[in-house]
This record gives structure tokens, C-alpha cells and sequence, in this order.
């Protein structure tokens, strides 16, 4: 009965450890959609210009240009307007912004 026992718990705990290192592999806490403005010392040949007042509508992209050189994680649900700033930007072939008689370069991406 003792042997059985015995084995019966490295089976479980055999087990135990697979489901964790399932678990783990799959977990990436880090994942998703980052949105980054670095601040640029020369003016940039092609820009869009925003305002204080257009660039509220557009909250993580703003929040940014606010922290430059941090990355802002976005939510899962932010496809309504960023898309819409995105396609601003893609419109106009750029990837710069001009804020305040500031430019920053926009960065958009995916961390899987």
C-alpha cells in the first residue's frame, strides 16, 4: 500500500508540474498593443499637426505625448479611436506629430 501511495503522488505532482508549465508557457502578462511618442529634437520632414483640443480625443496617444519615452499599454477595447488617429497618421504617410511647436515620433505597437 505504501509503494502505491508513493506512486500515486508522483504521478500527481508529474502532473501538477505539466499543467504548470502549460500554464506558464502560455501566460505572457506583457502582451498587447503599445503606444509610445518619443520627443524629436530636429523638425521632421512631414508631420500632421494636432492641438491640445484635437489630440483629447484621442486619450492614449495623448497620454504619450504627455510621458515621452514611456510605453502606454492599451486597452483590449481601444480600437475605436486609436484606429482613428492610426489612420490619420497613415493618411498623411507619417509617423510625426507636431504638438505645442513640438514634434514627437509616434510609435505603434504589438507585444505578443
Amino acid at each position: 500500500m505504501k509503494a502505491r501511495t508513493k506512486t500515486l503522488a508522483a504521478i500527481s505532482f508529474a502532473v501538477l508540474a505539466i499543467c504548470l508549465i502549460f500554464f506558464l508557457m502560455i501566460y505572457h502578462p506583457g502582451a498587447g498593443m503599445y503606444v509610445r511618442a518619443d520627443k524629436l529634437q530636429d523638425t521632421p520632414e512631414k508631420y500632421v499637426e494636432f492641438s491640445l483640443v484635437d489630440l483629447e480625443k484621442y486619450p492614449y496617444a495623448e497620454e504619450a505625448i504627455s510621458n515621452p519615452g514611456k510605453d502606454i499599454k492599451l486597452p483590449f477595447d481601444h480600437n475605436e479611436n486609436m484606429t482613428e488617429f492610426a489612420n490619420i497618421m497613415w493618411d498623411n504617410r507619417t509617423e510625426f506629430i507636431k504638438m505645442n511647436n513640438e514634434y514627437y515620433h509616434i510609435n505603434y505597437y504589438s507585444a505578443d
